[in-house]
């Protein structure tokens, strides 16, 4: 999963956040996940500050297409409160083990402006 970034207004829960899982196969080539089978769960956190702004969860995350490894996460209201940067991962479950999708911190990128404040600002003033 190459970077992809999401921009959404806060207190904006009508678009869903589309993904599709890969991982490199035997040859390093990403590939599509076969999600058949396997629990989904999404989580969020504060890319300033650490904190988790969504807890681990299978509440409003649907996998679209397993086959092909497509998911897709609908916001609630508690996860769109506050202006700034996230970071989002869906964790995919088999058997007791789990991957995070993406790996990288830098894969899947949340901004949340507001009206007084972009994510990049909110950022920023975390940060101080």
């Amino acid at each position: 999963m190459s970077q992809q970034i999401h921009r959404r207004h806060v207190t904006d829960t009508r678009t869903v956040l589309p993904a599709t899982l890969v991982q490199p196969n035997a040859s390093g080539v990403d590939t599509a996940i076969d999600l058949s089978g396997k629990t989904v769960q999404f989580k969020m956190v504060n890319a300033a500050t650490g904190a988790t702004a969504i807890a681990l969860t299978s509440s409003g995350v649907t996998v679209t297409t397993a086959a092909s490894g497509q998911v897709q996460y609908d916001f609630s209201s508690a996860g769109v409160q506050s202006a700034g940067k996230y970071r989002g991962f869906f964790v995919v479950s088999e058997s007791g083990e789990t991957d995070h999708f993406p790996v990288r911190t830098d894969g899947l990128l949340i901004l949340i402006d507001s009206d007084t404040q972009t994510a990049e600002q909110a950022f920023e003033a975390a940060l101080v």
